[in-house]
């Protein structure tokens, strides 16, 4: 297999900057979204088998397998396509535990089977296991509950209250607004890490960053506590088809467990990483919600130790401020051995930082001669 490694004027970029060998998703991505397929997109094989395809994986920048969050928003919308009722809406899930085995290999299909693990009254489960080369690389459990009926009974009810003074999405950074400007003419980015950032703009999530905005060229960026808040939703929805707890799963995974590196002045991707992968996720869902209209998603970390970062995360809906899902991520967050390589990378991108500032301040050009 050739190397995956982008060469920039003879330096070679380690895998964590150009993703995954013999991988490119660009061209997949966008005839995925030309043909109307979603990344959470199944096809049913048996009663409780389903198959997603190769063709709709995204592996981030920076990432070794297939996004985490994909994995389990497919898994979760298999479970869902066994309970009866559950797209009608009279079954909702409203918890999911998620363990990741193995990172997923973008080059095959996954198969989920679905297990039914207890039908009671009130509570049904569903087992999911994700399975390739017949070794299974994610399981979880989802639990659906009856949708509530209309009652006279008191119930009880508090929530965490949503952040207030905030600015609307349409004042905040657009993600993909990022992307157009690392891959513009004249970054000094390589190609091969540009055709990797532009497969973001391919993604069917719209996220708007309220502060934090990641900058993958500053190679030293400012330590700031452990908190992102951003705007979320997703591009397009098929109205009443019971995927809303779905997507949630599947952007709930953006930007997450990385919240942890924030105090310690590492961004993602970054030389200076060495493994960034999910261990296990968590979702309560606590209320209904749209998942195509804007969210609120409020991340903190309240502990990295050890090689793992702990990450929760509370979505609001931003027209009722209702606080409807909670999500909770453990991952492996280690820092890569010193190598000569990786020291190489740092001055280039500490190269390219400067040249990024100064070129988008105008003061000076390195075309021109100095006096």
């Amino acid at each position: 297999k050739k190397s995956v490694r982008a060469s920039v004027k003879g330096m070679m970029l380690p895998r964590r900057l150009c993703g995954v060998a013999g991988h490119r998703l660009s061209s997949s991505m966008l005839q995925l979204r030309e043909r109307g397929g979603s990344h959470i997109d199944l096809e049913q094989l048996e009663v409780n088998m389903f198959r997603a395809p190769k063709e709709s994986f995204w592996v981030p920048l920076g990432g070794r397998g297939v996004f985490g969050g994909q994995i389990l928003g497919q898994a979760l919308h298999a479970a869902t396509r066994t309970v009866e009722g559950a797209i009608q809406r009279t079954w909702k899930a409203h918890s999911l535990h998620a363990h990741f085995l193995q990172k997923g290999d973008p080059s095959m299909d996954v198969i989920y089977l679905v297990r039914t693990t207890s039908e009671r009254r009130s509570f049904v489960t569903r087992t999911v296991e994700g399975v390739q080369k017949g070794e299974t690389i994610f399981t979880c459990q989802a639990s659906f509950a009856k949708a509530p009926q209309n009652s006279t009974r008191q119930q009880l009810d508090h929530q965490r209250d949503m952040p207030e003074g905030l600015p609307e999405p349409e004042d905040c950074v657009d993600a993909k607004d990022v992307v157009d400007d690392l891959c513009r003419s004249g970054s000094p980015l390589p190609e091969s890490v540009k055709d990797r950032l532009r497969d973001v703009k391919a993604l069917p999530v719209d996220v708007r960053m309220i502060d934090h905005v990641p900058d993958i060229l500053n190679p030293n960026p400012p330590k700031v506590p452990p908190r992102r808040k951003m705007w979320i939703r997703v591009e397009k929805i098929q109205k009443n088809s019971g995927l809303d707890e779905c997507c949630a799963a599947y952007f709930s995974d953006h930007f997450l467990l990385v919240t942890a590196l924030l105090p310690h002045g590492v961004v993602f991707p970054s030389p200076r990483l060495g493994v960034v992968a999910s261990l296990d996720h968590g979702m309560w869902f606590h209320d209904d919600f749209n998942a195509d209209e804007w969210i609120l998603y409020d991340v903190y970390s309240p502990r990295l130790a050890y090689g793992r970062g702990l990450s929760i995360g509370h979505m609001y809906a931003k027209d009722s401020k209702r606080l409807c899902v909670t999500t909770v991520q453990e991952g492996l967050l280690r820092l890569a051995r010193p190598s000569p390589a990786r020291l190489g990378v740092q001055l280039l991108l500490q190269a390219n930082k400067l040249y990024h500032d100064l070129m988008k301040k105008k003061r000076f050009s390195f075309f021109s001669s100095s006096s």
